[in-house]
């Protein structure tokens, strides 16, 4: 069946948004494998989302196909669509909630790293990620339960009873409300956070700007409840339904989008610092949250590591009469005037591990070693 009334335009945003978060799943695998170096918790949660993601994709497609987003009239049977139309939205619809609670998953795992010791922070965090699966897990076998036999949910010919209709449309303006709350939540709560952290201002505002992106997140998520009571007050059902399938699937999308926005940060750190021609010196931290300018993060090192005993690196120079300290922040002061000629070659080598309490992943350890030679 050719698609026709909403049908193309579902499509069109579907995978228009498939594209923008494959590029996006993209730019975070190079952060974890090139940039980090770390494969957590949070990665694969958002991997599983997106493969979720692409699967309600091409449901939707199929759903399209079969004659989602076209009109059609009882009065004229021929008009009606496919009775499979109505099973792969249901697969669609399955596929687009797991998405959307492995997203958040993602989302939570992702800000747990930056929590630190926060045991207040994280029981809330564990809060929102439980209560995030018991509402998407209830909602599945509602959706699939609204009537004996299943098949009769997408063929409605069949002999038998639909009790459950209700309970789910009621649940699932539940769900909406509910994850459009958790959205919110999510994008809100880092900002919080983050404010305490001794870090710079540029660096707490662009952290919070990224995750405020879930905001767009919850506002899908409300117009797509609305879409749900639209759909049951019309007649022409399944052009309605194509409506409530756009902004699903954007709901979906957004989320996942939203999730791997704040992890790509390194990317766009080394982006702007080729276009500034800013140099950084030393990493605060090697996760997803650094700051690559050493003078700029002086208090930040001091609490956020523990280090070697170590304050001075000692240059010699060579026919210029002039010989050089230089402490870690570039201060410098002559200390053996006139002398010529005196070639030393030293090897510096600093050995530390990041405290829990750092912004980087738990257990980081690294050495750095360079050495001086004039």
């Amino acid at each position: 069946m050719v698609a026709s009334g909403l049908g193309p335009t579902a499509l069109a945003v579907t995978w228009s948004e498939f594209a923008a978060g494959t590029v996006l799943m993209a730019l975070r695998i190079y952060t974890n494998g090139f940039i980090i170096r770390r494969w957590n918790p949070d990665f694969w949660w958002a991997f599983a989302s997106y493969i979720c993601a692409i699967l309600s994709s091409a449901f939707l497609t199929i759903s399209v196909d079969y004659g989602i987003g076209a009109h059609f009239s009882p009065a004229t049977p021929s008009s009606n669509p496919d009775p499979q139309s109505q099973l792969y939205q249901l697969i669609f619809t399955t596929f687009s909630i797991l998405a959307i609670a492995f997203g958040k998953m993602a989302v939570i795992q992702f800000i747990l790293q930056l929590e630190g010791t926060n045991r207040n922070g994280k029981r809330i965090l564990y809060f929102c990620a439980a209560s995030n699966y018991i509402v998407s897990f209830i909602f599945i076998p509602l959706l699939w339960a609204q009537c004996n036999p299943v098949n009769k949910i997408w063929n409605p010919s069949i002999a038998g009873t639909c009790y459950g209709t209700k309970t789910y449309t009621t649940f699932a303006y539940f769900q909406g409300g509910f994850g459009a709350t958790l959205d919110t939540a999510l994008a809100l709560y880092p900002a919080i956070m983050l404010w305490h952290l001794q870090v710079k201002l540029h660096v707490k505002l662009g952290l919070i700007i990224l995750f405020g992106f879930g905001i767009v997140a919850a506002i899908t998520a409300v117009v797509k409840t609305v879409q749900v009571g639209k759909v049951k007050a019309m007649q022409d059902t399944t052009f309605h339904q194509g409506y409530l399938d756009i902004w699903a699937s954007t709901n979906l999308w957004v989320v996942f989008i939203a999730g791997c926005i704040p992890t790509i940060r390194p990317i766009l750190v080394r982006v702007i610092h080729k276009v500034t021609g800013k140099e950084g010196n030393i990493t605060i931290a090697a996760g997803y949250i650094h700051e690559a300018t050493l003078k700029d993060s002086k208090d930040d090192v001091a609490k956020s590591r523990n280090v070697r005993p170590y304050s001075k690196v000692y240059t010699r120079g060579q026919g210029n009469g002039n010989a050089t300290t230089r402490n870690m922040f570039e201060s410098e002061e002559n200390i053996i005037p006139g002398k010529d000629e005196i070639v030393i070659t030293i090897e510096y080598q600093v050995k530390y591990k990041e405290s829990q309490d750092s912004l980087s992943e738990k257990g980081l350890e690294r050495i750095e070693s360079w050495e001086d030679e004039k």
